[in-house]
């Protein structure tokens, strides 16, 4: 099971426009407990985008998938239709990163 924090492979497709595409890495951001009663996961793709913008968050480099995270591209996705397995898993943020990453994603929700 996919769990917060969580660096997996899944197939965006279908998509359109700007929408990142395709078979990529992503991170798990949202509560386990979103995942248990709705079946939906709040993920944000991850690319290989030299571009700087500040909702593109980099990876740390620990990690064996580089990259940043598009926090201004997150979507929910059903993991199970999707059929992500658990060997997709390639990596787990620590509380700390997580944190991170997850205080920037809030303020594409703040009010000016």
């Amino acid at each position: 099971m996919i769990t917060q924090g969580d660096i997996f492979y899944v197939d965006f497709n279908p998509s359109m426009g700007h929408e990142q595409k395709n078979r990529r890495p992503a991170i798990a951001l949202s509560n386990d407990l979103v995942a248990k009663y709705s079946g939906m996961t709040i993920v944000a793709p991850i690319s290989s985008t030299t571009r700087n913008f500040p909702m593109y968050m980099p990876l740390p480099i620990n990690l064996p998938v580089h990259g940043k995270v598009l926090l201004d591209q997150t979507t929910a996705l059903d993991l199970e239709s999707r059929r992500v397995p658990e060997n997709d898993i390639v990596g787990h943020l620590t509380n700390t990163e997580l944190t991170e990453i997850l205080n920037r994603y809030k303020l594409l929700f703040d009010i000016d």
